[in-house]
């Protein structure tokens, strides 16, 4: 779909709010667990299963399903997979069981890991390429603004209705958006590409080394988000309540950084990328410094989510650019799975480093440390790209 066809701009809102819907399907359950424990039996760390899992199935079956779907045009696939990311919010909301809930959680994972490498495909074909980056970060927005609305308010509903009114409104939101899909979408797409030519592209070094940047961004950032709380609290004195509203800062500077990466991969990539991770090892860094310091632990954060929702545009614009355009929906799938490695990985690392008696303002320094390999990575691969314009000059 080219620019000069309708509803392009129509079209790209429908698909940040479909990015919301499912970012927000994602997270939304880190609210709802002990209620969720409570009524179906299990203790509080067995429930986090279901977040472990939906990472765990992103990670292993975004890309076997988008090798299983090659060869499909793009539009009946993106329709069938919102029913099917519909259809595991419903049965989550009729669980009688943990294990149902288990496999509710599965089936709407296969469609997120997907889905979104579609929404990302359809988007930078709605706009010219000077603009790719600008798309794809609005297309991101919708993730970021389902950490700042969508896990509060996913959290309120299930305190006033219950954690299975949340399935139900996400069930609901979803067949919504599916209804705009099918009017907006537009038939006879090209096909997704069959499976050998989408295989080819994991073999290309240049993708290969922008999935390597986004799982040590990742790593690097969830070192340290994973346990912002009790940093927040035992070290720079918060309390619980004056936590969350942090948490709300984080998102904002994350919504800031999400438009303003986007902009600025359009005027120059990959100095874009390097200035975003530059930035994400900064924050870090700084956020572990001045722990003790509650002002300047509030400015940190802020610049933490900026710098970190920054990464994810600028990242993803980068795999669309290298990779072909035939192969950039098993690309995208399997950024998505280094993304959810990265923050498994990430979670990990700090555990062990608390674990060890490392302080908890130490766990940020150590996310830093891993964002400057990232940048590291960016530099060399900025410098070779600088090299091969030179030499074909």
């Amino acid at each position: 779909m080219s620019a000069t066809e309708p509803h392009p701009g129509l079209l790209l809102l429908v698909l940040t709010g479909c990015a919301f819907i499912l970012g927000t399907g994602e997270i939304m359950l880190a609210g709802l667990l002990p209620e969720i424990a409570a009524e179906v039996g299990v203790s509080l760390p067995i429930a986090g299963m279901l977040i472990s899992m939906f990472a765990l199935t992103v990670v292993v079956g975004g890309p076997v399903l988008a090798l299983a779907t090659g060869g499909l045009a793009r539009k009946p696939l993106v329709l069938a997979l919102m029913l099917l990311f519909a259809g595991g919010n419903v049965v989550a909301a009729l669980s009688p069981s943990f294990p149902l809930l288990v496999g509710s959680r599965v089936l709407a994972a296969l469609a997120h890991a997907a889905l979104m490498p579609l929404f990302f495909g359809v988007a930078v074909d709605l706009v010219p390429p000077e603009r790719r980056a600008s798309a794809v970060a609005r297309v991101s927005l919708g993730l970021s603004l389902a950490t700042v609305i969508g896990l509060p308010i996913g959290a309120a509903v299930g305190q006033w209705l219950g954690w299975r009114a949340v399935f139900w409104a996400l069930a609901a939101l979803t067949l919504a958006a599916t209804a705009l899909l099918r009017l907006l979408l537009p038939t006879g797409q090209r096909a997704v590409a069959g499976r050998l030519a989408e295989l080819r592209v994991l073999g290309d070094r240049r993708v290969q080394v922008t999935v390597a940047m986004t799982a040590l961004g990742a790593a690097a950032a969830f070192t340290a988000y994973t346990y912002i709380t009790p940093m927040l609290t035992d070290v720079t004195g918060f309390g619980p309540m004056t936590v969350t509203a942090l948490l709300l800062v984080f998102g904002i500077g994350g919504t800031a950084g999400n438009v303003l990466g986007g902009r600025l991969a359009d005027r120059a990539l990959m100095p874009a990328i390097c200035g975003a991770l530059a930035s994400l090892a900064a924050a870090l860094l700084l956020l572990g410094s001045v722990a003790a310091n509650k002002p300047l632990t509030v400015a940190a954060l802020f610049a933490f989510g900026a710098a970190y929702y920054a990464v994810i545009p600028v990242v993803n614009t980068r795999l669309l650019a290298v990779a072909s355009q035939q192969a950039r929906t098993l690309a995208l799938t399997v950024q998505s799975s280094a993304f959810n490695l990265g923050i498994t990985a990430g979670g990990w690392f700090g555990g062990r480093l608390i674990g060890h008696g490392f302080p908890l303002w130490m766990v940020p320094v150590a996310g830093g440390v891993l964002a400057v390999l990232a940048l590291v990575i960016a530099v060399v691969e900025s410098a070779g790209d600088r090299r091969m314009v030179e030499v074909s000059r």
